[in-house]
């Protein structure tokens, strides 16, 4: 479920892309330095925005280099990061490797599995640094896959799960209500548009999907009524320096794949 927390490029101004650019190399950044390569391979869009937001609530002190990576080995570029870039880096982490073991389960994936077990061996550090989070993951997580094994067809059940993740990764220290308010339903609209994007495929496969119950419901009104509720609590952050870009993932970027979704349909319709 990684892919949708990402900011609409297209819409952001020059300073805004280097900005940007510069907190998920920031993130790349402490990836690499904390876990190797293997670390940097997990790098996402969706834990660059929870680093940028955390960034922007509590205003921590940034530190920046130059540097040149794999990546972008010919010229250098700014990566920014603090004390929540170090705690998306790790969040980054404990997500990507149970994604694989979600994987492993699907398809028996081998790529999936030999990166779990190349990520298997930070999870103890992490669970140590982080207990609440790192519990509430594994919980929730696990609880989802118990729906899916016994086939429970009830869409609430596993958006409010993957809600309860969001909303403890955003309200790192369990002290705003508007920033876990924000994560519950980023959390809940995650799930939902990745079983909205992936429901033909699920299908075809024979694999679990939460919406087989509701196939011809209007799952855009279900997904704009969610992003309501997040804006609710959303825009009730008191954001400063990212917010433009932060507001462009919230009300654009994180529509994108949906969109891209809709616009495969109806070009296939057409055929």
């Amino acid at each position: 479920m990684f892919g949708y927390l990402i900011a609409n490029i297209d819409i952001l101004d020059k300073k805004e892309k280097q900005q940007y650019r510069s907190f998920y190399c920031g993130l790349c950044n402490r990836l690499r330095n904390k876990y190797g390569l293997i670390g940097a391979s997990t790098l996402t869009h969706d834990l660059t925005f929870v680093a940028m937001l955390l960034t922007d609530v509590y205003k921590p002190v940034n530190k920046s280099i130059e540097e040149r990576c794999i990546a972008r080995p010919i010229k250098k570029h700014l990566a920014l990061f603090n004390e929540y870039t170090d705690y998306a880096a790790s969040m980054n982490i404990y997500l990507s490797y149970y994604k694989h073991l979600d994987d492993i389960n699907d398809d028996n994936s081998l790529r999936a599995k030999i990166k779990a077990d190349k990520l298997h061996v930070f999870l103890k550090e992490i669970e140590e640094k982080y207990p609440i989070q790192t519990e509430v993951i594994k919980e929730n997580l696990n609880y989802i896959s118990n729906i899916e094994k016994e086939n429970i067809l009830n869409p609430d059940l596993g958006s409010n799960a993957f809600g309860n993740i969001m909303a403890c990764l955003l309200d790192k220290e369990n002290n705003n209500a508007n920033l876990k308010g924000c994560g519950y339903h980023l959390g809940r609209f995650i799930y939902i548009v990745d079983a909205v994007i992936d429901f033909k495929k699920d299908l075809k496969n024979e694999l679990y999907n939460p919406l087989v119950a509701l196939e011809n419901y209007d799952h855009y009104e279900m997904l704009l009524s969610i992003m309501d509720d997040c804006d609710s609590y959303y825009s009730k952050l008191l954001l400063n320096e990212n917010k433009s870009i932060l507001d462009n993932i919230i009300y654009s970027g994180i529509w994108s794949q949906y969109q891209l979704h809709k616009k495969r349909q109806e070009k296939g319709a057409k055929r």
